[in-house]
């Protein structure tokens, strides 16, 4: 049995002891339901394309011929094809020497828009291609990217992020080069 200072020292350290163990659990569940949310990113990337809207669509829902426009995309292989949904495994050129991404595209053409789910892989998330005609020879495209990075690591995410946006960037180019 612990008797006088000793078991008021012998407390204090249970007591401190406790303290921090109680500190250490509550950042663990808080971490542990922010977590999900440091992963995840927008981005937003939008690009003027002097074109009539049916010109670009004809362009952009040829799903099939993305590596034209898309440089990462190395190969499409479409394993299942109804109406205006196509699940596909595409071959990434970034990353990974054989990364694949599993995506299930769907076409909305009274919308103008594309969503592509990518359900597999080191990313995951959605790309939303929209289409908005401004005028009868100007089209916006919308291209809206909500991701998952937690397949990357921490110290890649970035360069990820970066690499998605230049990408998009190059694609809605080369999309406005075959419209006009």
């Amino acid at each position: 049995m612990i008797k006088g200072k000793y078991k008021r020292k012998y407390l204090n350290s249970i007591n401190i002891q406790s303290v921090i163990s109680a500190t250490i659990l509550a950042v663990m569940g808080i971490a542990f339901i922010v977590m999900p949310q440091v992963f995840a990113t927008s981005l937003n990337i939008t690009r003027e394309i002097a074109a009539p809207a049916d010109r670009v669509w004809n362009i952009i829902s040829n799903v099939d011929n993305e590596t034209a426009y898309w440089s990462t995309f190395k190969e499409i292989k479409n394993i299942n094809k109804t109406d205006d949904i196509i699940e596909r495994e595409v071959t990434i050129s970034a990353g990974p020497q054989n990364n694949t991404s599993h995506q299930i595209v769907t076409l909305y053409p009274k919308l103008m828009k594309i969503q592509t789910n990518l359900t597999e892989g080191l990313v995951t998330g959605t790309r939303i291609l929209q289409l908005d005609p401004i005028s009868d020879n100007k089209t916006r495209v919308d291209a809206v990217w909500d991701i998952d990075l937690s397949g990357i690591p921490i110290i890649g995410r970035g360069f990820v992020e970066n690499g998605i946006r230049q990408t998009t960037d190059e694609a809605l180019s080369r999309i406005a080069q075959a419209a006009q």
